[in-house]
């Protein structure tokens, strides 16, 4: 178990010890490794995957994020667990995954392995979400403070900052099945139901192992009104306006005119004027609640009469 000792917006319930003795309950045996700025949670699961059968985080999207670049950096098809500890837990919320330390470890225990895509940015690997434009910055420049403070509130707080310095940024966008190009305020290639930390897809908007990432871009609005009602369609997860484009796409190249600055993860990145997002589908194994179809009931119908 990977542990991050700084995250959350508040003081964790249970302690690590109490998590390991959750886990003895359900006869499996737990190590813990704790994070630090030299050793983050990709590193501990390179130096120590091979002694384990389940690699475990309890922390946030960054430590998601850290852990899964790790499993891909070593290739490795091990089933992952979480317990979120973070002050959104977008990706926890996405997956449906239990809140309290509790329940995830009953889940990680007794749960089932489900596929999840991964994607690359270039050299790197991201979990959930690469977004540019308006809002972007709202994900790493709010401060761990605020966060700890206010929660998901934090965020919008912070983006009412931002309304009277919106810029748009001209980009060409080429995918596996169409291109486009134009003045767009904001734009995010994500995995997950929860977009920037502000906005939400619906659950059958989303296929987590389809091997396609959600294209979202918002054109610049010709005024403050526009901006509003752009904005509120995307907090109503309709999507339906002028200003939206969505899609699917697989394999994305982005050129703008501009270096962009990047959230990826919530973490953020500047990578020059060029960008090659593509999708790895079912690259890794995250265990989440079982469903009454993982157990299916025998058809009788179909079973030999007995002799």
């Amino acid at each position: 178990m990977i542990v991050n000792p700084h995250s959350g917006r508040k003081k964790p319930t249970v302690t690590v010890g109490k998590i390991a003795d959750m886990f003895s309950s359900h006869y499996m045996e737990v190590v813990a490794y704790f994070t630090s700025p030299e050793y983050n949670a990709d590193y501990h699961v390179r130096e120590h995957y091979r002694n384990f059968d389940i690699i475990s985080c309890f922390g946030g999207d960054g430590t998601i994020s850290e852990l899964i670049t790790g499993v891909m950096q070593a290739g490795i098809k091990k089933p992952l667990g979480i317990i979120p500890n973070g002050t959104t837990n977008d990706l926890a919320r996405s997956l449906g995954l239990a809140a309290k330390p509790e329940k995830a470890v009953r889940v990680i225990s007794s749960g089932v392995p489900r596929p999840f895509d991964i994607g690359s940015f270039n050299n790197d690997f991201f979990v959930y979400i690469a977004s540019f434009g308006a809002f972007t910055n709202v994900s790493y420049e709010t401060s761990q403070r605020a966060k700890n403070i206010f929660g998901r509130m934090a965020y919008f707080f912070s983006a009412a900052k931002y309304l009277n310095t919106i810029k748009s940024h001209h980009i060409k966008i080429v995918t596996d099945n169409r291109s486009c190009e134009g003045d767009y305020i904001f734009g995010s290639i994500s995995n997950s139901r929860s977009v920037a930390g502000l906005f939400h897809f619906d659950n059958d908007q989303v296929d987590f192992a389809d091997g396609k990432f959600e294209v979202l871009l918002v054109k610049r609005p010709k005024n403050v009104a526009d901006l509003f009602s752009t904005f509120f369609s995307m907090l109503g997860k309709s999507y339906k306006h002028d200003n939206i484009i969505l899609f699917h796409a697989s394999d994305i190249k982005i050129t703008s005119d501009e270096a962009l600055d990047w959230a990826i993860d919530g973490e953020h990145k500047n990578d020059g004027k060029t960008v090659h997002i593509v999708n790895y589908p079912k690259a890794v194994n995250i265990i989440t609640k079982k469903k009454s179809s993982d157990n299916p009931k025998k058809n009788k119908s179909n079973e030999e009469p007995e002799k």
